[in-house]
């Protein structure tokens, strides 16, 4: 069924009134389960500053924005895809140690032990060393295990496994997931669905298209407390599309909308109104 879809129905402009019908509404479906969970282990760390290995309960959500028009089987999408598909990439990391492979700040070396057992061994810029046996390691492709890094992460599996095409045939032109480790405590990546030959032309999900190259400043670091769970701490953040490289995925979007995916303006959208809309800074 469609009980956790929502449709948002806008001010129509044009019609001058609230009641437009389908011409001013689009679809969204929000899928969000308890099944919908991993927990693992890890630590930030970054020039100057690395937290104390600890470990969250992570929940999952993900959302995916439409058009004015559902199939004419009555619904958007099947729920039941979604749900396998984010099981299972969230059954992959659970009860791990996520070591981000692009880090630098850590030495990352792999060896065998006198039992020939594989071991990851991490040395940290500030000396500390960890050795793990290897199968109870993921080696996520991020600089750093937040939060944020994680929601880009996700959205590429999760989008992997559901096929942006099939998305795409569907009217869905956006995706966001949302990562919360507490209550809280949560970061969402939002990203219009590009095409699969776009996924495989660019790496649009490396996290380090993501980060400023800049040096952390003193003040920034994060308040611990000391026992790196932060209960007392409130972080909601969402990551959006850089803008390097990404006019061909907003001007696709600008003509869906123009199409008929959206009607929320009288004026034809442009690249350049999208663009605003998601990176305003």
């Amino acid at each position: 069924g469609l009980s956790g879809g929502k449709i948002i129905m806008p001010l129509n402009i044009n019609n001058g009134g609230a009641n437009g019908g389908a011409s001013s509404s689009y679809f969204e479906v929000n899928v969000f389960k308890e099944t919908f969970k991993f927990n693992a282990a890890h630590f930030v760390a970054y020039p100057g500053f690395r937290e104390r290995l600890h470990g969250h309960n992570y929940l999952v959500s993900i959302r995916l924005i439409g058009s004015k028009k559902i199939a004419s089987l009555g619904y958007l999408l099947d729920f039941g895809a979604v749900k396998a598909v984010t099981r299972k990439v969230c059954r992959d990391l659970n009860e791990h140690f996520l070591c981000p492979a692009l880090s630098d700040v850590m030495d990352i070396t792999y060896s065998t032990d006198e039992n020939n057992r594989e071991e990851v061994e991490i040395v940290c810029e500030d000396g500390s060393r960890f050795v793990f046996p290897k199968n109870d390691c993921i080696i996520l492709p991020v600089v750093h295990v937040s939060t944020e890094e994680l929601t880009i992460y996700l959205y590429g599996k999760i989008l992997d496994g559901l096929k942006a095409d099939e998305l795409r045939s569907r009217g869905i032109h956006t995706m966001e997931v949302t990562v919360a480790e507490a209550a809280g405590q949560e970061g969402t990546f939002r990203f219009p669905i590009p095409s699969e030959a776009d996924m495989k032309a660019e790496s649009l999900f490396d996290v380090r298209r993501y980060l400023e190259d800049a040096e952390t400043e003193e003040g920034q670091q994060p308040t611990t407390n000391g026992d790196n769970n932060h209960e007392n701490d409130t972080k909601t953040s969402t990551a959006i599309a850089p803008k390097d490289g990404l006019s061909t995925q907003l001007q696709a979007l600008a003509d869906a909308i123009n199409k008929g995916a959206l009607e929320l303006q009288s004026a034809p959208v442009t690249a350049a109104d999208l663009e605003k809309l998601i990176a305003p800074n």
